[in-house]
């Protein structure tokens, strides 16, 4: 097909190869049922400025013709994966993202990362308890799987359970493959060495660290970050050369969880504090980012060369906050499908692409790549300004309006979700366990705070009225 045509740079060839796969996984049913279906049912319907419909539909113009609903550009979502009958829990790419695992609590199944198809499972998972991690070995070919107190390895081409070995906080050592788990003795962190082909014990190693909060391997098994309880210290230990470890102060402050960049090269830290205070550290320069967001998930950041990407999951949405040593600024959100709940949320290496995992069983893959997707991008919000800093609390039956606090006067506000624009204020503050609900037909809304119940209309906000229900005390 691309016979007479031109592609001048590396970057357009890398481009129309994108687009190309999109096409492809799009209207992977009509084309696998016959060929010629590539020119009668996919490019007459492929979107009007796609790289491949510019290039390939002036060459066949004795089509279908569609005269209306055409859509511009191919969707931010690639593609919706539907394996799973309940919540997704957990999402994990491979190495080289080339597939996905997707972990409910009862299955597992892994997919392609660019169609979403199945290419191994299901594994089932009802009968070993409550997944806490997972992990892809360096090669691909296995998957790790950790409960409380132990993980399992199956092999993804046999569909197998491989072995099971006992421990906490699993991780693979990407350089060598092997898997590292950490144990208490005495107070103390005994990390163990397993051979990844067979379960074997190999070594291990004791951190004296005897007062720990919250430990963390990295992704790619070379370090392992440890909260201490008796000082405001986080120690790095690199598992590699075995030096001492470098340690990272912060101020006092009740240290709830850390976590990792996908590449392992930054470090993140969150307080127990709320609105949540965060502590973002770059490994090779030890640069040092804090900031506050209100969240009730465990963020995930993705580490560039010049600011990092946090990826903020709601209860119906997921927010993209660009976060550098100057400020941060939201800059894209998702839009839920029929008001699904979002249970799990995983970003690629690049920030570029993001797995997105709902209470209902299905998992999207939403296209981020904001710099190279026309008209994706959304207006910046420049998080200074006192009412820009959101959180989405509901989002209305037809998703045209969201429910939102804002961060910095906490007063419940309504906007328009097509253009971000805030259509209400209200004078009524956010407290912790809010509920909204929408009428359906978006015109009002009721806001429970606390016992109080206020029902305003959303165009004329001032137009409210209040009531507790629950007058009495003991209630």
């Amino acid at each position: 097909m691309l016979a007479g045509q031109s592609l001048n740079t590396d970057n357009e060839l890398t481009l129309f190869i994108h687009d190309a796969v999109r096409f492809v996984s799009t209207f992977f049913i009509p084309i696998s049922q016959r060929a010629p279906h590539v020119y009668i049912s996919a490019l007459p319907f492929a979107p009007e400025e796609s790289l491949v419909a510019r290039k390939f539909c002036p060459s066949f113009p004795n089509t279908l013709a569609i005269t209306q609903g055409k859509p511009s550009q191919w969707p931010m979502v690639e593609f919706t994966a539907e394996h799973h009958k309940d919540r997704v829990q957990h999402l994990v790419f491979s190495l080289d993202e080339s597939t996905f695992a997707s972990i409910s609590p009862q299955t597992m199944y892994v997919c392609d990362s660019e169609t979403g198809h199945c290419i191994s499972g299901p594994f089932e998972l009802h009968n070993y308890g409550e997944v806490y991690n997972a992990c892809f070995s360096p090669d691909g070919k296995h998957i790790l799987v950790g409960f409380y107190s132990y993980a399992v390895v199956w092999d993804i081409e046999m569909g197998e359970k491989q072995f099971q070995i006992e421990g906490y906080r699993f991780a693979f050592i990407h350089h060598d493959g092997r898997i590292a788990s950490t144990h208490w003795v005495d107070g103390c962190i005994l990390v163990k060495f397993w051979d990844s082909s067979n379960g074997a014990l190999i070594s291990d190693r004791l951190l004296e660290v005897n007062d720990v909060a919250v430990t963390r391997f990295s992704p790619d098994g070379r370090f392992l970050a440890v909260g201490r309880k008796s000082e405001d210290v986080i120690e790095l230990w690199n598992l590699e050369d075995g030096k001492d470890p470098q340690r990272f102060p912060y101020p006092p402050g009740k240290l709830l969880s850390l976590y990792f960049s996908p590449t392992s090269d930054t470090l993140m830290a969150i307080f127990r504090e709320e609105p949540r205070h965060i502590y973002l550290w770059r490994l090779d320069t030890q640069e040092m980012v804090s900031f506050s967001h209100d969240f009730n998930y465990a963020p995930h950041v993705v580490h560039s060369p010049l600011t990092n990407y946090l990826f903020i999951q709601r209860n119906y949405t997921v927010e993209m906050w660009d976060v550098s040593m100057t400020g941060s600024e939201w800059i894209w959100h998702t839009k839920s499908p029929a008001n699904s709940i979002v249970s799990s949320i995983c970003p690629s290496c690049d920030g570029h692409r993001l797995l997105v995992g709902y209470f209902s069983g299905s998992v999207r893959m939403w296209n981020v790549d904001l710099e190279n997707s026309t008209g994706n991008r959304a207006d910046t919000i420049d998080t200074q300004d006192d009412t820009a800093t959101r959180r989405v609390i509901t989002i209305s039956p037809s998703g045209k309006v969201a429910a939102t606090v804002s961060l910095q006067s906490y007063n419940v506000e309504f906007l328009d979700t097509n253009t971000w624009e805030v259509v209400a204020h209200t004078d009524v503050k956010c407290e912790d366990h809010m509920r909204i609900a929408f009428a359906p037909d978006d015109n009002q809304a009721a806001i429970l705070s606390k016992s109080l119940v206020t029902i305003c209309d959303i165009m004329h906000p001032e137009e409210h009225i209040s009531f507790d229900p629950w007058p009495r005390k003991d209630v």
